[in-house]
Protein backbone atom coordinates (compact mmCIF):
# COMPACT_ATOMS: atom_id res chain seq x y z
CA UNK A 1 0.00 0.00 0.00
CA UNK A 2 1.32 3.40 -0.80
CA UNK A 3 0.40 6.58 0.67
CA UNK A 4 1.30 9.64 -0.95
CA UNK A 5 1.99 13.04 0.95
CA UNK A 6 -0.56 15.65 0.88
CA UNK A 7 0.40 18.93 -1.14
CA UNK A 8 1.50 22.39 0.67
CA UNK A 9 -1.92 23.75 1.52
CA UNK A 10 -0.77 26.76 3.42
CA UNK A 11 -0.57 25.41 7.16
CA UNK A 12 2.68 26.15 8.91
CA UNK A 13 2.43 22.27 10.32
CA UNK A 14 0.01 19.10 10.12
CA UNK A 15 -0.02 16.02 11.07
CA UNK A 16 0.85 13.60 8.17
CA UNK A 17 0.46 10.17 7.34
CA UNK A 18 3.39 7.85 6.68
CA UNK A 19 4.20 5.15 4.45
CA UNK A 20 4.06 1.46 6.22
CA UNK A 21 6.11 -0.82 4.67
CA UNK A 22 5.79 -4.02 5.80
CA UNK A 23 3.48 -5.87 8.44
CA UNK A 24 2.80 -4.71 11.98
CA UNK A 25 4.47 -6.64 15.36
CA UNK A 26 2.28 -9.17 16.59
CA UNK A 27 3.18 -9.21 20.41
CA UNK A 28 2.36 -5.86 21.81
CA UNK A 29 3.95 -6.78 24.86
CA UNK A 30 7.39 -8.21 23.01
CA UNK A 31 7.15 -5.14 21.35
CA UNK A 32 6.96 -2.84 24.34
CA UNK A 33 9.74 -4.37 25.30
CA UNK A 34 12.03 -4.75 22.11
CA UNK A 35 10.64 -2.37 19.90
CA UNK A 36 12.86 -0.42 17.19
CA UNK A 37 11.36 2.70 15.31
CA UNK A 38 13.05 2.53 11.87
CA UNK A 39 12.38 4.36 8.53
CA UNK A 40 13.63 6.62 5.91
CA UNK A 41 13.04 10.00 5.41
CA UNK A 42 13.73 11.64 1.45
CA UNK A 43 12.58 14.93 -0.40
CA UNK A 44 9.03 15.06 -0.88
CA UNK A 45 9.31 17.13 -4.33
CA UNK A 46 12.42 14.57 -5.63
CA UNK A 47 12.47 12.02 -3.86
CA UNK A 48 16.28 11.40 -3.01
CA UNK A 49 16.99 10.36 0.52
CA UNK A 50 17.72 13.60 3.00
CA UNK A 51 20.70 13.29 5.22
CA UNK A 52 20.61 14.77 9.06
CA UNK A 53 17.44 14.99 9.42
CA UNK A 54 16.44 14.98 12.84
CA UNK A 55 13.93 12.48 14.07
CA UNK A 56 12.75 12.08 17.97
CA UNK A 57 10.16 11.36 20.10
CA UNK A 58 8.44 14.31 21.85
CA UNK A 59 9.30 15.90 24.58
CA UNK A 60 11.77 12.97 25.16
CA UNK A 61 15.31 12.34 25.47
CA UNK A 62 14.90 9.73 22.90
CA UNK A 63 15.89 10.53 19.16
CA UNK A 64 18.57 10.51 16.27
CA UNK A 65 20.02 12.08 13.05
CA UNK A 66 19.30 10.28 9.84
CA UNK A 67 22.30 8.95 7.69
CA UNK A 68 23.61 9.67 3.98
CA UNK A 69 20.97 6.98 2.67
CA UNK A 70 17.94 8.91 4.93
CA UNK A 71 17.71 5.75 7.23
CA UNK A 72 16.94 6.30 10.81
CA UNK A 73 16.68 4.19 14.30
CA UNK A 74 15.12 4.86 17.16
CA UNK A 75 14.89 2.55 20.84
CA UNK A 76 11.29 2.78 21.83
CA UNK A 77 12.46 2.31 25.76
CA UNK A 78 9.89 3.15 27.20
CA UNK A 79 6.23 1.61 26.10
CA UNK A 80 3.33 4.64 25.03
CA UNK A 81 1.78 6.83 23.01
CA UNK A 82 3.87 9.33 21.39
CA UNK A 83 4.36 11.94 18.85
CA UNK A 84 7.08 11.21 16.09
CA UNK A 85 8.59 14.29 15.01
CA UNK A 86 10.57 14.71 11.78
CA UNK A 87 12.10 17.86 11.28
CA UNK A 88 14.75 19.42 8.94
CA UNK A 89 15.90 23.50 8.30
CA UNK A 90 14.19 24.13 5.19
CA UNK A 91 11.32 21.29 5.09
CA UNK A 92 7.50 21.93 6.94
CA UNK A 93 8.25 19.47 10.27
CA UNK A 94 6.15 15.99 10.26
CA UNK A 95 3.94 15.16 13.26
CA UNK A 96 3.07 11.49 13.29
CA UNK A 97 1.47 9.49 16.01
CA UNK A 98 2.13 6.13 17.27
CA UNK A 99 1.94 3.78 19.75
CA UNK A 100 4.98 1.99 20.91
CA UNK A 101 3.21 -1.33 20.96
CA UNK A 102 1.49 -1.59 17.47
CA UNK A 103 4.71 -0.48 15.30
CA UNK A 104 5.30 -0.98 11.61
CA UNK A 105 8.41 -2.65 10.53
CA UNK A 106 9.34 0.38 8.75
CA UNK A 107 7.96 3.98 7.88
CA UNK A 108 8.53 6.40 5.04
CA UNK A 109 8.12 10.11 5.43
CA UNK A 110 8.25 12.65 2.60
CA UNK A 111 9.52 16.01 3.26
CA UNK A 112 7.90 19.35 1.70
CA UNK A 113 9.63 22.59 1.04
CA UNK A 114 8.91 25.03 4.17
CA UNK A 115 6.85 28.32 3.47
CA UNK A 116 8.28 30.97 6.23
CA UNK A 117 5.03 33.29 5.72
CA UNK A 118 3.52 33.95 9.12
CA UNK A 119 -0.27 34.12 8.84
CA UNK A 120 -0.18 36.67 5.58
CA UNK A 121 1.75 39.05 8.32
CA UNK A 122 4.29 41.17 7.00
CA UNK A 123 7.65 40.78 8.49
CA UNK A 124 10.27 43.65 9.05
CA UNK A 125 13.92 42.09 8.76
CA UNK A 126 15.23 44.95 10.93
CA UNK A 127 16.22 44.26 14.59
CA UNK A 128 15.39 47.35 16.37
CA UNK A 129 15.52 48.58 19.79
CA UNK A 130 11.53 47.12 19.79
CA UNK A 131 12.43 44.09 18.30
CA UNK A 132 15.12 43.60 21.30
CA UNK A 133 12.42 44.29 23.82
CA UNK A 134 9.60 42.58 22.61
CA UNK A 135 12.69 39.14 22.60
CA UNK A 136 13.06 39.95 26.58
CA UNK A 137 9.10 40.10 26.81
CA UNK A 138 9.12 36.53 25.24
CA UNK A 139 12.14 34.80 26.82
CA UNK A 140 10.16 36.22 30.23
CA UNK A 141 6.98 34.33 29.19
CA UNK A 142 8.37 31.49 27.52
CA UNK A 143 11.11 30.00 29.53
CA UNK A 144 10.11 31.69 32.85
CA UNK A 145 11.07 34.08 35.49
CA UNK A 146 11.89 31.63 38.11
CA UNK A 147 15.79 30.52 39.86
CA UNK A 148 15.44 28.30 36.50
CA UNK A 149 14.96 30.41 34.20
CA UNK A 150 18.13 32.40 34.86
CA UNK A 151 20.37 29.36 34.58
CA UNK A 152 18.47 28.72 30.71
CA UNK A 153 19.48 30.72 27.63
CA UNK A 154 17.94 30.66 23.66
CA UNK A 155 21.57 29.80 21.58
CA UNK A 156 20.11 31.27 18.62
CA UNK A 157 17.98 34.29 19.02
CA UNK A 158 18.12 34.88 15.26
CA UNK A 159 15.81 32.44 14.11
CA UNK A 160 12.69 33.76 15.67
CA UNK A 161 9.81 35.51 14.03
CA UNK A 162 8.44 38.50 16.27
CA UNK A 163 5.58 40.44 15.20
CA UNK A 164 3.81 42.60 18.19
CA UNK A 165 0.27 44.16 17.15
CA UNK A 166 0.35 47.38 18.81
CA UNK A 167 -4.05 47.80 18.10
CA UNK A 168 -4.61 44.89 19.88
CA UNK A 169 -1.66 44.42 22.34
CA UNK A 170 -0.76 40.65 21.11
CA UNK A 171 2.69 39.68 20.77
CA UNK A 172 3.04 36.31 18.46
CA UNK A 173 6.19 34.63 17.85
CA UNK A 174 7.34 31.73 15.60
CA UNK A 175 10.63 30.14 14.21
CA UNK A 176 11.77 29.74 10.98
CA UNK A 177 13.79 27.08 12.71
CA UNK A 178 13.65 24.72 15.84
CA UNK A 179 14.65 27.14 18.91
CA UNK A 180 17.71 25.75 20.81
CA UNK A 181 17.81 26.21 24.56
CA UNK A 182 20.69 25.28 26.81
CA UNK A 183 19.71 24.87 30.41
CA UNK A 184 22.26 24.69 32.97
CA UNK A 185 19.72 24.03 35.85
CA UNK A 186 18.55 20.87 34.65
CA UNK A 187 20.93 19.74 32.55
CA UNK A 188 19.57 20.07 29.61
CA UNK A 189 20.08 20.99 26.01
CA UNK A 190 16.49 21.17 24.40
CA UNK A 191 15.50 21.59 20.45
CA UNK A 192 12.50 23.16 20.50
CA UNK A 193 10.24 23.12 17.50
CA UNK A 194 8.03 25.95 18.10
CA UNK A 195 4.79 25.51 16.38
CA UNK A 196 3.27 28.94 18.21
CA UNK A 197 3.26 31.78 21.03
CA UNK A 198 1.24 33.98 21.69
CA UNK A 199 0.93 36.77 24.48
CA UNK A 200 -2.60 38.77 25.11
CA UNK A 201 -0.76 41.36 27.15
CA UNK A 202 -3.73 43.68 27.80
CA UNK A 203 -5.79 40.37 29.37
CA UNK A 204 -2.19 38.31 30.38
CA UNK A 205 -2.86 35.16 28.45
CA UNK A 206 -0.11 33.37 27.19
CA UNK A 207 -0.51 29.91 25.02
CA UNK A 208 2.12 28.38 23.19
CA UNK A 209 2.77 24.93 21.26
CA UNK A 210 5.78 23.03 20.39
CA UNK A 211 7.58 19.83 20.00
CA UNK A 212 10.97 19.66 22.33
CA UNK A 213 13.96 17.17 22.25
CA UNK A 214 15.95 16.87 25.16
CA UNK A 215 19.34 15.99 25.32
CA UNK A 216 21.36 15.22 28.35
CA UNK A 217 24.09 17.70 28.95
CA UNK A 218 27.44 16.18 29.62
CA UNK A 219 29.19 17.01 32.94
CA UNK A 220 31.65 16.13 36.18
CA UNK A 221 29.93 13.89 39.20
CA UNK A 222 29.53 17.29 40.73
CA UNK A 223 27.28 18.64 38.53
CA UNK A 224 25.69 15.90 37.52
CA UNK A 225 24.14 15.28 41.32
CA UNK A 226 23.46 18.89 41.32
CA UNK A 227 20.99 18.45 37.97
CA UNK A 228 19.20 15.50 39.42
CA UNK A 229 18.88 17.51 42.70
CA UNK A 230 17.61 19.84 40.73
CA UNK A 231 15.33 17.66 38.42
CA UNK A 232 13.53 15.76 41.09
CA UNK A 233 12.74 19.51 42.71
CA UNK A 234 11.61 20.31 39.12
CA UNK A 235 9.10 16.89 38.71
CA UNK A 236 7.69 16.98 42.32
CA UNK A 237 4.38 19.31 42.07
CA UNK A 238 4.46 19.61 38.21
CA UNK A 239 2.09 19.05 36.25
CA UNK A 240 3.66 15.76 35.04
CA UNK A 241 3.67 14.53 38.60
CA UNK A 242 0.26 15.39 38.84
CA UNK A 243 -1.12 13.56 36.00
CA UNK A 244 0.92 11.03 36.74
CA UNK A 245 -0.30 10.51 40.18
CA UNK A 246 -4.16 11.50 39.51
CA UNK A 247 -4.02 8.53 36.70
CA UNK A 248 -3.00 6.35 39.57
CA UNK A 249 -5.35 8.04 41.91
CA UNK A 250 -3.02 8.60 44.31
CA UNK A 251 -3.25 12.75 44.84
CA UNK A 252 -3.05 12.65 48.32
CA UNK A 253 -0.45 10.42 49.03
CA UNK A 254 2.06 11.84 46.30
CA UNK A 255 1.06 14.90 47.88
CA UNK A 256 -1.63 16.77 46.30
CA UNK A 257 -4.78 18.48 47.22
CA UNK A 258 -7.69 19.06 44.90
CA UNK A 259 -10.39 20.87 45.62
CA UNK A 260 -13.73 22.67 44.00
CA UNK A 261 -13.23 26.65 43.74
CA UNK A 262 -15.96 28.52 43.22
CA UNK A 263 -16.25 31.89 41.19
CA UNK A 264 -18.82 34.69 40.63
CA UNK A 265 -19.16 38.09 39.79
CA UNK A 266 -18.72 40.45 42.43
CA UNK A 267 -22.20 41.85 42.93
CA UNK A 268 -20.53 45.08 44.54
CA UNK A 269 -18.85 46.19 41.49
CA UNK A 270 -20.56 48.00 38.92
CA UNK A 271 -20.56 46.70 35.15
CA UNK A 272 -17.89 48.17 32.56
CA UNK A 273 -20.84 50.01 31.30
CA UNK A 274 -21.42 51.76 33.52
CA UNK A 275 -18.04 52.70 34.75
CA UNK A 276 -18.10 53.73 31.31
CA UNK A 277 -21.18 55.99 31.57
CA UNK A 278 -19.72 57.53 34.53
CA UNK A 279 -16.36 58.87 32.91
CA UNK A 280 -18.44 60.15 30.32
CA UNK A 281 -20.75 62.32 32.73
CA UNK A 282 -17.67 63.14 34.70
CA UNK A 283 -15.93 64.52 31.46
CA UNK A 284 -19.48 66.18 30.90
CA UNK A 285 -19.43 68.30 34.24
CA UNK A 286 -15.56 68.82 33.79
CA UNK A 287 -13.33 69.37 37.52
CA UNK A 288 -13.34 66.46 39.12
CA UNK A 289 -12.42 68.25 42.76
CA UNK A 290 -15.61 69.76 42.53
CA UNK A 291 -18.23 66.96 42.44
CA UNK A 292 -19.34 65.83 46.02
CA UNK A 293 -17.94 62.67 47.32
CA UNK A 294 -21.56 61.31 47.94
CA UNK A 295 -22.50 61.93 44.08
CA UNK A 296 -23.44 58.43 42.12
CA UNK A 297 -20.81 59.05 40.08
CA UNK A 298 -17.87 59.19 42.28
CA UNK A 299 -19.37 56.53 43.89
CA UNK A 300 -19.19 54.65 40.82
CA UNK A 301 -15.67 55.53 40.36
CA UNK A 302 -14.63 54.48 43.59
CA UNK A 303 -15.76 50.70 43.35
CA UNK A 304 -13.32 50.84 40.26
CA UNK A 305 -10.60 48.65 42.14
CA UNK A 306 -12.66 46.21 43.46
CA UNK A 307 -12.27 42.65 42.14
CA UNK A 308 -14.48 41.42 39.26
CA UNK A 309 -14.55 38.34 40.65
CA UNK A 310 -15.05 36.54 43.84
CA UNK A 311 -13.53 33.20 45.00
CA UNK A 312 -14.81 30.26 47.21
CA UNK A 313 -13.16 27.56 48.29
CA UNK A 314 -15.30 24.13 48.84
CA UNK A 315 -12.88 21.87 51.35
CA UNK A 316 -14.69 19.16 50.72
CA UNK A 317 -12.66 16.15 49.09
CA UNK A 318 -13.82 15.72 45.23
CA UNK A 319 -14.16 11.98 44.61
CA UNK A 320 -12.13 10.90 41.81
CA UNK A 321 -15.24 9.16 40.27
CA UNK A 322 -16.89 12.36 40.05
CA UNK A 323 -14.53 14.02 37.37
CA UNK A 324 -12.20 10.58 35.94
CA UNK A 325 -13.65 8.56 33.38
CA UNK A 326 -11.65 4.75 32.38
CA UNK A 327 -12.35 2.67 29.39
CA UNK A 328 -10.44 1.00 26.96
CA UNK A 329 -9.16 4.64 25.42
CA UNK A 330 -7.52 5.14 29.05
CA UNK A 331 -8.51 7.86 31.28
CA UNK A 332 -10.35 10.76 30.90
CA UNK A 333 -10.94 14.09 32.96
CA UNK A 334 -14.26 15.66 32.57
CA UNK A 335 -15.52 19.10 35.01
CA UNK A 336 -17.11 21.79 35.41
CA UNK A 337 -15.63 25.11 36.53
CA UNK A 338 -12.55 25.24 38.22
CA UNK A 339 -10.43 23.17 40.55
CA UNK A 340 -7.53 24.51 43.01
CA UNK A 341 -4.45 22.01 43.59
CA UNK A 342 -2.25 22.76 46.21
CA UNK A 343 0.84 20.86 45.80
CA UNK A 344 2.00 20.53 49.98
CA UNK A 345 5.43 18.99 49.20
CA UNK A 346 6.74 22.13 48.36
CA UNK A 347 6.78 25.93 49.09
CA UNK A 348 6.54 28.75 46.87
CA UNK A 349 9.75 30.13 45.60
CA UNK A 350 10.35 33.90 46.13
CA UNK A 351 11.05 34.60 42.66
CA UNK A 352 7.20 33.84 42.02
CA UNK A 353 6.06 35.77 45.09
CA UNK A 354 8.17 38.84 43.71
CA UNK A 355 6.94 38.43 40.09
CA UNK A 356 3.20 37.74 41.23
CA UNK A 357 2.71 40.32 43.73
CA UNK A 358 1.97 43.82 43.74
CA UNK A 359 3.00 46.59 45.83
CA UNK A 360 3.48 46.19 49.52
CA UNK A 361 5.25 44.21 52.08
CA UNK A 362 5.99 40.83 50.48
CA UNK A 363 4.56 37.71 51.89
CA UNK A 364 5.67 34.71 53.19
CA UNK A 365 5.84 31.82 50.66
CA UNK A 366 3.32 29.02 50.93
CA UNK A 367 2.41 25.72 49.87
CA UNK A 368 2.26 25.74 45.40
CA UNK A 369 -1.50 26.75 44.65
CA UNK A 370 -2.80 26.34 40.87
CA UNK A 371 -5.97 26.66 39.24
CA UNK A 372 -7.21 24.32 36.57
CA UNK A 373 -9.99 24.34 34.09
CA UNK A 374 -11.05 22.78 30.80
CA UNK A 375 -10.84 24.50 27.10
CA UNK A 376 -12.99 21.46 26.21
CA UNK A 377 -15.61 19.02 27.32
CA UNK A 378 -13.00 16.78 28.55
CA UNK A 379 -9.03 16.02 28.37
CA UNK A 380 -6.66 12.64 28.04
CA UNK A 381 -4.50 11.92 30.92
CA UNK A 382 -1.67 10.56 29.17
CA UNK A 383 0.39 7.76 30.56
CA UNK A 384 4.08 9.86 30.18
CA UNK A 385 2.11 12.36 32.33
CA UNK A 386 0.47 15.09 29.84
CA UNK A 387 -2.41 16.07 29.04
CA UNK A 388 -3.98 15.93 25.96
CA UNK A 389 -4.86 17.66 23.72
CA UNK A 390 -1.93 20.10 25.87
CA UNK A 391 -4.58 23.43 25.02
CA UNK A 392 -7.19 21.80 26.37
CA UNK A 393 -6.56 22.76 29.64
CA UNK A 394 -5.94 26.16 31.29
CA UNK A 395 -3.84 27.07 34.10
CA UNK A 396 -3.60 29.55 36.50
CA UNK A 397 -1.25 30.13 39.17
CA UNK A 398 2.12 28.29 40.09
CA UNK A 399 1.44 26.04 36.95
CA UNK A 400 0.86 28.81 34.94
CA UNK A 401 3.90 30.56 36.06
CA UNK A 402 6.59 27.86 35.54
CA UNK A 403 7.41 27.44 32.31
CA UNK A 404 9.96 25.75 29.63
CA UNK A 405 12.86 26.26 32.07
CA UNK A 406 10.96 23.99 34.63
CA UNK A 407 10.01 21.16 32.05
CA UNK A 408 11.52 17.70 32.24
CA UNK A 409 11.03 15.14 29.32
CA UNK A 410 8.57 11.98 29.23
CA UNK A 411 10.95 9.47 29.85
CA UNK A 412 11.75 11.23 32.90
CA UNK A 413 11.73 9.02 36.07
CA UNK A 414 12.19 10.44 39.66
CA UNK A 415 14.90 8.29 41.48
CA UNK A 416 14.36 8.00 45.20
CA UNK A 417 17.95 7.18 45.57
CA UNK A 418 18.51 11.28 44.98
CA UNK A 419 19.53 12.97 47.93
Amino acid sequence: MTLTYPKNNGRWLRRVLAVAMMGYFASPQVVAQQATIRGKVIDGTTNQPLEFVSVYLNTTTIGTLTNEKGDFSIPARVAGKYELVVSMVGYEPIIYALDVNELPASFLFKLAPKDYALKGITVKAKRDQEWYRNLEVFKENFLGRGDLARQCKILNPEVLIIVFDPETGTLKVEAKDAIQIENLALGYKISYLLVGFEYLTRERFISYLGYPRYELITGNARQQRRWERNRLTAYHGSTMHFVRALRQQRLEEEGFNLRRLIRMPNPDRPSPEAFEQARAQLRARGDYDQVPEDDPIKVTLSKANLPEVLERLDTAKVPYQNYLQRDSSGVRMAFEGYFQVVYTGEKEEFSYIHSTSGPGPTRRPTFQTSVLSLQTEWVQLDELGEFNPPLGVFVEGYWGWEKVSYSLPFDYRPDPQVP
